[in-house]
């Protein structure tokens, strides 16, 4: 009888331990990999106000595809920058034959008819903090995720033909502050890992 009721106790000692380290390293993982903070900036630009007056320097017909280096809109060192050809261009300002060719601005009707000699660079600046907010433990656990976003991000789009801006258009957020909340599967991952854990230990 004493042996049996050591036997049980021993086996019931690396249950309770091994359900313990399996709820340590579960914990520990999710602390280690919740970001709670994390910056976007893939821009030189620090403010959205930069990216308007830096826009304000471009002036079509006159600016060449080389001065926008000095200007700031460096194709080829900026990230996330697009390039469309003149089919992308008709994609883009005719969405499914939303917009008739005719109601076009003049310039950009000239540049899809330039075909080869017509391409688009499209900017994409932003500078973006996100931060995770609420209940801390709720979010290491797994059962929600409330995050917010605050910063700012703008789109630049320049028509070139024949090595010169024809056409631009910018538009953005100046101001951006989006509250997210992603509630997630609870606590599901880590109570499967567990019973098994204490199965594969019961079973010695």
């Amino acid at each position: 009888m004493g042996g049996a009721n050591r036997g049980d106790t021993r086996r019931l000692a690396r249950i309770v331990g091994s359900l313990a380290v399996t709820l340590v390293l579960v914990g520990c993982g999710g602390l280690g990999l919740l970001p709670y903070q994390t910056d976007i900036q893939n821009t030189k630009f620090h403010s959205y106000k930069q990216v308007s007056l830096a826009y304000g320097h471009i002036t079509p017909g006159a600016t060449r595809i080389a001065d926008l280096n000095d200007i700031g809109f460096d194709a080829s060192s900026s990230p996330n920058v697009e390039a469309l050809s003149y089919l992308g261009i008709i994609e883009r300002f005719m969405p499914r034959d939303s917009v008739k060719f005719d109601n076009l601005d003049p310039s950009v009707r000239s540049c899809i008819d330039a075909r080869d000699h017509c391409t688009a660079l499209v900017f994409r600046p932003e500078r973006l903090h996100q931060e995770h907010t609420g209940n801390w433990f709720l979010d290491v656990l797994g059962f929600e995720h409330k995050t917010v976003n605050y910063g700012w991000s703008a789109e630049v789009v320049l028509l070139i033909q024949d090595g010169r801006v024809a056409y631009k258009m910018m538009s953005g957020r100046p101001n951006i502050q989006d509250d997210k909340i992603s509630p997630v599967v609870p606590f599901q991952d880590m109570s499967a890992k567990a019973v098994r854990t204490a199965a594969r230990a019961a079973s010695l």
